[in-house]
């Protein structure tokens, strides 16, 4: 196998794989790391070519946009003017497995949105594409690192099968503690501005719809700024 593999054997210790792949993805590369929940198959999005190779290495279709993974929540601002119940809920869930939906900047790269007006980032809880973030300077892409349609990697071995060589480095961190995607939300504007927002829900994953519920209900910041109302997609 050509494809670089890197094995962490301390994670309090891996500082040399953070700058190795930084390296790989800096100079145009895919990565797969390891993260909180999945595995994630990685690249600068800001860099079209590396965006539109780790398409291809995925095989899905472009307009689907991708979730970005940043260091910090100072690091989102680029991308997004988060508002009050947003801060809140990254208060309280980030470093995190939440994924949320939210309003691109007008200046964010139209090949990063695909065309859409939101975008989905996430502030991982995991040292590896945090580290990777901020030695690079902005996001990563935080897709999982299987095919389109493929199972789920909480494993590396689960991501070398389907994707091999089409890879530059991957990282093991061996086996995840979640067995489940991120959770991902995005919150519901109001008719007015002085009306409390609703939470939707996109996908319920490794952060349970009842601990967000629980942990928001004893927030008194949120109930400021939260209907109470978490509310489907589909509705």
């Amino acid at each position: 196998m050509n494809a670089e593999i890197m094995r962490i054997e301390d994670i309090e210790k891996s500082d040399y794989v953070i700058e190795r792949a930084a390296e790989v993805i800096s100079a145009g590369g895919v990565v797969v790391y390891p993260t909180d929940t999945s595995y994630g198959l990685g690249c600068d999005p800001r860099n079209r070519e590396s965006l539109e190779r780790l398409i291809a290495v995925k095989r899905r279709d472009r307009r689907l946009g991708f979730p970005l993974l940043f260091a910090d929540e100072s690091q989102c601002e680029i991308y997004h003017d988060f508002h009050d119940l947003e801060r809140v809920i990254t208060r309280i869930f980030w470093p995190g497995a939440l994924t949320i939906i939210v309003e691109a900047r007008p200046d964010v790269l139209p090949h990063i949105t695909a065309g859409r007006k939101t975008i989905a980032i996430r502030v991982p809880d995991h040292v590896i594409p945090r580290g990777i973030a901020k030695i690079i300077g902005g996001p990563i892409v935080g897709t999982s690192a299987n095919h389109s349609g493929g199972p789920s990697p909480f494993s590396l071995p689960v991501a070398l099968e389907q994707l091999g060589d089409e890879v530059d480095l991957y990282i093991d961190g061996g086996p995840s503690s979640a067995h489940q995607n991120s959770t991902i939300i995005g919150v519901e504007g109001p008719e007015t501005e002085s009306a409390p927002l609703n939470i939707k829900i996109y996908r319920e994953g490794a952060l349970p719809i009842s601990q967000i519920e629980e942990d928001l209900k004893v927030d008194s910041d949120a109930m400021r700024f939260w209907s109470a109302r978490i509310i489907d997609a589909d509705m």
